[in-house]
């Protein structure tokens, strides 16, 4: 950091300390708690949390932009955890992220895809043409699943009870997985619908920290779900759609939304509890260890419910070390999982997870979030642990009674 210059007023320093709480840099006590929280701090590389603080308190942002940092960091908040002055990393690194000097770092399949959300309302581009194509195509495939002639993967129906937002996973690559949603839903028996007007739950304006696309990417599901007239917008399993839309939502777009916000697995329990689907566990007569996505768990205060829904579907859910607000990212947030040139860096960024995960000593592993599952599923083959990694919704739709 030779002749750096100090600017407590520089750009990054003018978008922080503007909370008593969270984004309070000046407060910074150099303690190194965060440091020491860092999953990839002993690792190869990797961000250094206490510097990167260090750097945008001091108004050093050309030289915290050149370290690389802001785009390795996970904002996984694990390092916020230990933060005796309550910094939250997440700010930190999205306003970093959102500086102009650093846009030649975004990753260019999250422009791409930021791109296509905003020109689509799907992250991969699907059209709305294409969008309903694929649901009525899976519509016609699901009644056989349910054995219903009348049985339909709904979209555009107004005034449903319930509006699902899939992860762009089940509209390509994964369509089996909106097919175990639909049954859920069937299994309710609620109207539902989707919607071809914003096609999935992403909303990577999160990611590169600029307020203004995540705003525009919040409002095009807000509008036409509100003109849907839905009471409750469910989401699929995703961690920052989770809690981007349940969390972040109202500060978005300035007021509350029309309606109530849950995940599947949430609903999914909801109607459990109430009597209206029943679950044969002996159909997962295993021990099945339960991952806690960063987004849904530490930073949204989600722990119990994907859980409880576990213990109903499964022979036993059992906890890694650590878990809960301690628990150890999978090695995939804060974008990085996005980015299709990250795949060798991944494999360090999760090698605490795989450790952990071999520790355990089981041979199944769930999770509530498509992307962890992807990435733990990509550490398990690739640290050769023989882990089989599920979603909790769709281990609950395998179980289902219907």
């Amino acid at each position: 950091m030779d002749n750096a210059k100090i600017d407590t007023k520089s750009n990054l320093s003018r978008l922080l300390n503007q909370l008593s709480l969270g984004d309070n840099i000046s407060e910074c006590l150099t303690c190194g708690a965060c440091n020491s929280r860092c999953t990839w701090f002993d690792g190869e590389g990797g961000p250094i949390p206490r510097q990167m603080v260090r750097m945008a308190a001091l108004g050093l942002d050309d030289k915290l932009v050149e370290s690389g940092m802001l785009w390795d960091c996970l904002i996984c908040n694990r390092c916020t955890q230990g933060c005796p002055m309550g910094i939250t990393m997440d700010i930190i690194v999205r306003r970093g992220r959102s500086l102009g000097i650093a846009a030649g770092q975004i990753p260019t399949d999250i422009e791409k895809g930021i791109k296509s959300r905003l020109e689509t309302g799907d992250v991969n581009g699907l059209t709305k043409e294409e969008f309903v194509e694929t649901v009525e195509w899976v519509s016609e495939e699901f009644v056989d699943e349910v054995n219903d002639p009348k049985a339909a993967i709904p979209h555009d129906k107004k005034g449903s009870k319930f509006l699902y937002l899939p992860n762009p996973r089940e509209l390509g690559i994964n369509l089996l997985h909106l097919t175990a949603m639909g049954k859920l839903f069937y299994a309710m028996e609620e109207t539902w619908t989707m919607s071809s007007f914003h096609t999935d739950v992403t909303n990577w304006g999160y990611f590169v920290g600029r307020d203004e696309i995540a705003r525009k990417i919040a409002s095009m599901v807000v509008e036409p779900a509100e003109n849907l007239g839905i009471q409750t917008l469910v989401l699929s399993e995703c961690g920052h759609g989770y809690h981007v839309l349940k969390f972040l939502l109202p500060e978005l777009i300035g007021r509350k939304p029309k309606f109530d916000v849950k995940s599947i697995p949430e609903l999914t329990l909801e109607y459990a509890k109430k009597g209206v689907l029943k679950f044969d566990p002996s159909i997962h007569p295993y021990k099945i260890a339960y991952h806690d996505p960063c987004n849904i768990a530490r930073k949204s205060g989600c722990y119990d419910a994907p859980r409880q829904l576990l213990d109903l579907c499964c022979q036993e859910t059992v906890e890694l070390n650590p878990n809960r607000e301690d628990g150890i990212c999978c090695g995939g947030g804060g974008g990085i999982l996005q980015d299709s040139t990250s795949t060798k860096k991944r494999k360090i960024t999760g090698k605490p997870k795989a450790d952990q995960m071999k520790a355990c000593g089981l041979k199944h592993l769930a999770t509530a979030c498509l992307s962890c599952h992807r990435q733990l599923g990509e550490l398990s083959n690739h640290f050769k642990l023989g882990m089989k990694v599920d979603t909790v919704a769709s281990l609950a739709s395998e179980s289902l009674i219907l």
